[in-house]
């Protein structure tokens, strides 16, 4: 069966990326979340999407500014507004998400502003990912070969998975060449729907199906198509809505 996976810790519920999201998509039993990894001033990892705070935060200016300080200062935007949360550290979230049994964790690894990606990031992250014991649950996921070869020298015994786009795709030579280029490298491929909509039988007849997940799912009738396709995962940001489909359609 298809696992659901809660985008951002199921941003379009509660503010994406939040201690609260974390908590409260624990309670409608998600396998999988996903979440978002930068580097703060002081070499913290902070969990937070973008690379600058204005669209999810009171504050502004890039997230590597942000101190120790600076980052309990602001305050966290979500659906209904501001929360009373500033941006988390990776050892937060995981004081959650870790005690849960079976509980797939897909942390991806962001660039800065500029799109530069501090290479500090990779060994701080994979640090605290041994720490609470999660090698064995946690894919570590970027768009760049470059950050997933680091990790897979430094990091082997953690799954890995690389997401693409058409955008992407076209600018390596096209959806063939990026899975044949990458398939060594990586456990799964994320594929945003509409290119694994266009591309489904060159995609599945060159990575298995459970090794494939589809992103950014938050319609009805997309969730249900992709339910029946039955690709390894479902990325969300209304992982309820995506759960009482699924279990409407197992009744059926």
């Amino acid at each position: 069966m298809t696992t659901i996976m809660a985008h951002r810790g199921a941003r379009n519920l509660w503010a994406e990326n939040s201690l609260q999201g974390f908590r409260n998509v624990l309670d409608l039993g998600v396998e999988a979340v996903e979440f978002d990894m930068h580097l703060g001033a002081g070499g913290e990892v902070l969990v937070i999407h973008d690379a600058t705070l204005e669209r999810t935060t009171t504050g502004n200016g890039p997230v590597r500014l942000l101190s120790e300080t600076t980052r309990h200062d602001l305050r966290l935007i979500g659906p209904e507004g501001e929360i009373d949360e500033g941006v988390p550290l990776l050892s937060e979230v995981l004081e959650i998400l870790a005690p849960v049994t079976g509980l797939r964790l897909l942390p991806e690894f962001k660039g800065d502003e500029n799109n530069h990606y501090d290479p500090a990031l990779i060994p701080a992250a994979i640090d605290i990912f041994r720490a609470y014991g999660l090698e064995s649950r946690t894919t570590l996921h970027s768009f760049e070969a470059d950050v997933l070869s680091a990790i897979a020298q430094t990091a082997p015994e953690f799954d890995r998975m690389i997401s693409v786009n058409q955008d992407w795709a076209d600018r390596q030579g096209g959806i063939e060449a990026f899975l044949t280029r990458h398939r060594d490298l990586v456990s799964c491929f994320g594929v945003h729907h509409d290119l694994f909509a266009a591309e489904f039988e060159q995609i599945t007849a060159m990575v298995p199906l459970d090794r494939l997940g589809v992103w950014t799912l938050n319609d009805p009738d997309l969730i249900a198509h992709w339910l029946d396709r039955g690709p390894g995962y479902l990325t969300t940001d209304d992982p309820q809505l995506a759960q009482s489909i699924q279990t409407q359609r197992a009744v059926v």
